[in-house]
C-alpha cells in the first residue's frame, strides 16, 4: 500500500461537546408540587423556597398572641409575631399569593411602642385607611386599620387585653337562720331536669391511611391545622392552618376551599378556591397531602 494514500483517508472526528444540546429538568416544589425551572429560588405557586425541606409543624408551639391580619371576607388569616412581620408573594409571613403584590412587598413591625407597617418600595403601594405611604415610610395602625397591599384588602385586629385575674379575699359575712317552713320547702326533692340528647355526628372523613376518623356535625365544619380556630383540625404540614369549609345542610353534603396554599381534590379532581362542591357517601377528599373517604350517617 502506498505510503501517501493514508493522508488522503477520511477521519471522523466527534464534535465538541459545547455543542450538544442539555436539556435541564424541572425542580418540581417538596410542597405543592409544582413543577419549576431550575433558575427558580421560590415556587412560582406557592413561593415554598425549593432549596428548603418541608417543616413538620404540628407539634410547634403556637406565638403569643399579638393581633393578625384578617381579609374583608374573613378567609385569609395571618397571626403576627413579635418583631419583623414580612408581607410579600414568595416566602413570607403574610404570603398574598396575587399578582399585585411584589414578592418583597412590606413589613410590619409589632413593638411595645406600638404596631407599624412599611412599604419596602413596592410596585402597587401599601395604603393605610386610604392614605398611600411612601416607599420606607413607616405608619402606625390601630385595632381595625385598613390596609390595602396591592389589591388585596386586610384589617388589622388587635388582641384583646387580659382579663385580670379575680384576687381572693375573706370576707366576714352573717349567717340568717332560716325558720322551719323554709327550711322543709328547701328539703322538699325537686323533679329531674331531662338530660340533652348529645347530638349525633352527620357523618366523618376517614383516613385512608392511619389515624382518627374526623367527625362532622350540622352546619359549616371548618377544616384546618390551627387548633382553635377550627372545628376539624388536621394535624399535617401539607394543610393550610384556614383550609377549607365542609358544610351539612339538611342531608347534602358540600365542600368549598377557602384559598389553601395546597389545595383541596375531591376523587382526584382540584377544587377551584372558594366555589362549592357537593360531595356524595364514599367520595376521597384530598386536603394538601392526607386523603379522606366521606361517611354519611344513617340519619344523614
Amino acid at each position: 500500500m502506498n505510503e501517501n494514500m493514508t493522508s488522503d483517508a477520511t477521519q471522523v472526528v466527534s464534535a465538541p461537546a459545547f455543542e450538544a444540546t442539555q436539556y435541564a429538568a424541572n425542580v418540581d416544589c417538596p410542597v405543592c408540587h409544582t413543577p419549576n425551572p431550575p433558575s427558580e429560588t421560590y415556587c412560582m405557586d406557592c413561593g415554598f423556597m425549593l432549596s428548603s425541606a418541608p417543616v413538620d409543624v404540628s407539634d410547634m408551639p403556637m406565638p403569643e398572641s399579638v393581633g393578625k391580619l384578617v381579609s374583608s371576607d374573613g378567609v385569609l388569616e395571618f397571626p403576627l409575631k413579635r418583631g419583623e412581620n414580612t408581607i410579600g408573594r414568595e416566602a413570607a409571613d403574610v404570603l398574598l399569593v396575587n399578582s399585585t403584590v411584589s414578592r418583597k412587598h412590606g413589613r410590619v413591625f409589632v413593638e411595645d411602642a406600638g404596631v407599624f407597617i412599611e412599604d419596602i418600595g413596592s410596585a402597587n403601594g401599601t395604603f393605610v385607611d386610604g392614605v398611600k405611604l411612601e416607599p420606607n415610610q413607616r405608619a402606625e395602625i390601630k385595632d381595625g386599620s385598613e390596609l390595602t397591599i396591592g389589591s388585596v384588602v386586610l384589617k388589622f385586629i388587635a388582641p384583646e387585653p387580659a382579663e385580670p385575674e379575680p384576687i381572693a379575699c375573706e370576707a366576714t359575712q352573717d349567717i340568717e337562720i332560716e325558720p322551719a317552713e323554709d327550711m322543709a320547702k328547701a328539703e322538699e326533692p325537686e323533679e329531674p331536669i331531662a338530660e340533652e340528647s348529645v347530638p349525633q355526628p352527620a357523618g366523618r372523613l376517614v383516613p385512608k391511611d392511619t389515624g382518627p376518623a374526623l367527625a362532622l356535625s350540622e352546619g359549616v365544619n371548618t377544616i384546618g391545622r390551627r387548633e382553635g380556630a377550627n372545628t376539624v383540625v388536621v394535624s399535617d404540614p401539607y394543610c393550610s392552618g384556614r383550609h377549607a369549609d365542609l358544610t351539612v345542610q339538611d342531608g347534602v353534603f358540600t365542600i368549598t376551599d377557602v384559598g389553601s396554599t395546597n389545595g383541596t381534590l375531591v376523587n382526584g379532581a382540584p377544587l377551584e378556591a372558594h366555589a362549592a362542591r357537593e360531595l356524595q357517601a364514599g367520595d376521597e377528599i384530598t386536603i394538601g397531602r392526607p386523603v379522606f373517604t366521606l361517611e354519611v350517617s344513617s340519619d344523614g
